[in-house]
């Protein structure tokens, strides 16, 4: 079947899509576990097992009720992981994307946008514990307390043992277990840096011929409609195998709170004379600037001076009519850049804002439990084109050049906070971070600014259908 060619309005099959992509999920405890199959044909069967002892816990999109599944898990495979568990589709010479194929990793193409440098360079990642190309699945998994979540672990674990080497878990972290545990911070619902995070998503409308950036068809794989044929694969076995999924941009960023804290306490020293408050309110005045919202998740757009209750989850607002001069909200702060919003649009090939689901948690303890610890955010951006969706919004981050918001005949300012910094930058990028204030006198913070956060792995994944795991686990050899 060629995708391309529907033109009726489908309704997504819940029931075959991951829960992952449609559902945010809420459960308090959540592992993600990388593993490393073994190229060998004779592999493949104990490959398969692995897949059988995981399907029982396999979670659709389908309403699960009142009550929530106490563990559960998705399944993220990468390009030579498919290729290993079906070898007939040959994905590495298929028409899968060719950034998927290539990796995060590759020099000549995702990082052109991603700009991985220096201790966060891909020859780093992973704490350089195992290959880029060694990892080929993801299972993540899900628990309603430590308890289920030890369960669940040790089911995943106990398959993987089973495989007698031909699934072999990676343990990228220097911690006690060595995986990407969520950490239970509290309040819950916060980063390391102390923001809140996964408020603005999204809102997906499961009318699948939709062509807004929101809509379910700019995410899920085989509801594709003329004249925005994405995403893909659009035809042959390997539009088939990958029908009703998406794709899965697994992220681990370590934030350096130490350098984090030590810049707002020295900036706020500097800034607070300039805007008449006290050194305390400075520090998160300029913490909000330099995420677009205050630590609460209040907007600048709609509580400029300070943080409220009411506006905390807030996403009802744009840039257009409120903030065009940046004097609430600066136009590079993180934010804004991630999501112009209807600030307007002015870069190569597309006119629109293109948008990713994100499902992130932190992980490591905080530096009260232990300064020395590695911490910092798992995060899954979803969406269903790698290239123009995820590599596009972080081109945008390193470099802001995207609007007419930002002068061309200036250098080109980075994204204060996420941003990756060439060290020594390029002359045509700005080290400062600027924040219009309406008397004309701008607050320019000097640069160049910190590396607050440092890449710490990459990995690009499909998260298959349901009948598509089936089909790996269920198939004879």
């Amino acid at each position: 079947m060629n995708y391309t060619q529907q033109t009726e309005t489908v309704k997504p099959e819940l029931n075959d899509i991951q829960g992952l992509i449609i559902n945010g999920y809420t459960h308090p405890c959540s592992v993600h576990m990388l593993f490393k199959f073994d190229h060998q044909d004779f592999s493949l069967h104990a490959i398969k097992e692995f897949f059988r002892d995981l399907l029982p816990y396999l979670q659709s999109a389908e309403d699960w009720g009142a009550l929530k599944p106490e563990i559960m898990l998705n399944i993220g495979l990468s390009a030579i992981g498919i290729n290993i568990v079906k070898p007939e589709l040959n994905v590495l010479n298929s028409s899968f994307p060719s950034t998927f194929k290539k990796g995060p990793w590759d020099p000549n193409n995702a990082q052109q946008s991603l700009g991985d440098y220096g201790d966060g360079a891909p020859s780093q990642w992973w704490n350089k514990k195992f290959n880029n190309k060694d990892v080929h699945c993801v299972v993540h998994v899900y628990a309603m307390n430590p308890t289920a979540q030890e369960k669940i672990v040790g089911i995943v674990n106990d398959a993987a043992l089973k495989s007698n080497g031909a699934v072999t878990e990676l343990k990228p972290l220097n911690s006690e277990s060595g995986r990407l545990e969520q950490y239970l911070l509290v309040p819950s619902d916060y980063i390391h840096f102390r923001y809140r995070d996964s408020i603005d998503e999204p809102d997906l409308n499961q009318n699948s011929a939709g062509r807004d950036q929101q809509d379910l068809n700019n995410f899920l794989i085989g509801y594709s409609t003329l004249p925005n044929p994405i995403p893909g694969p659009l035809s042959g076995p390997e539009a088939d195998f990958a029908k009703n999924g998406c794709y899965n941009a697994f992220r681990i960023l370590y934030q350096d709170v130490e350098a984090f804290n030590d810049f707002l306490e020295k900036q706020s020293e500097l800034i607070a004379p300039q805007i008449k408050n006290t050194k305390e309110y400075t520090a998160e005045w300029l913490a909000a600037k330099m995420c677009g919202r205050w630590r609460n998740g209040s907007p600048l757009v709609l509580s400029s001076d300070e943080p409220q209750h009411d506006t905390s989850k807030s996403t009802d607002f744009g840039y257009l009519k409120d903030d065009m001069q940046g004097l609430k909200c600066p136009f590079s702060a993180h934010t804004r850049v991630s999501n112009p919003r209807d600030e307007g649009v002015d870069a190569a090939g597309s006119d629109t804002v293109p948008r990713i689901i994100r499902r992130g948690m932190p992980y490591g303890p905080p530096m009260s439990v232990d300064p020395d610890a590695d911490r910092g955010l798992i995060g899954l951006f979803l969406c269903g084109d790698l290239s123009s969706q995820f590599e596009t919004l972080y081109g945008w981050i390193n470099m802001n050049n995207f609007s007419n918001v930002f002068n061309p005949a200036d250098n080109t300012p980075q994204d204060p906070l996420v941003a990756n910094r060439i060290v020594p930058l390029p002359g045509n990028v700005d080290p400062d971070f600027t924040i219009p204030m309406a008397d004309g006198n701008n607050i320019v913070v000097q640069g160049p600014l910190p590396q607050f956060v440092v890449t710490r792995g990459t990995a690009y994944f499909l998260l298959p259908s349901i009948s598509a795991l089936k089909e790996i686990a269920l198939s004879e050899i």
